[in-house]
């Protein structure tokens, strides 16, 4: 049996990924969830109290995110790396999906994203 997310963009109302993941216990009762398509890879870490989320694809994408905090990341471009200040103000985690809300800033720049992902974990338990 696979695994499957669906990552899912609530500001564009896109799917952005759907499919097979792989999915691995992290440290600290955390979960690893890696999943990628032709032009995209995917990570998230994900515990009760906070994510980071890299992407990776024609730039690399690292935050750190934890609910009403702020924290920090980067952006890594043929030019440079890009530091920035996030802001979560929505997160929800449970067995099945993810929702997150964040800002990312930048100077006098802010630029707001909100994603779920759905979660589908293969039966372990299942008796065939």
């Amino acid at each position: 049996m696979t695994n499957h997310v669906h990552l899912f963009d609530k500001i564009s109302n896109q799917t952005l990924y759907k499919g097979e993941a792989k999915i691995d216990f992290s440290g600290n009762e955390g979960l690893l969830v890696s999943f990628n398509n032709d032009t995209h890879h995917f990570e998230w870490r994900i515990w009760k109290k906070g994510l980071v989320i890299r992407s990776e694809s024609d730039i690399i994408v690292n935050l750190t995110l934890r609910l009403n905090s702020q924290t920090k990341g980067h952006i890594e471009t043929e030019f440079g790396k890009i530091d920035l200040d996030c802001h979560t103000s929505h997160y929800d985690v449970d067995e099945n999906c993810v929702e997150v809300k964040y800002s990312l800033i930048q100077g006098n720049e802010k630029q707001e994203f909100h994603f779920v992902l759905y979660i589908n974990k293969e039966d372990t338990y299942a008796v065939n």
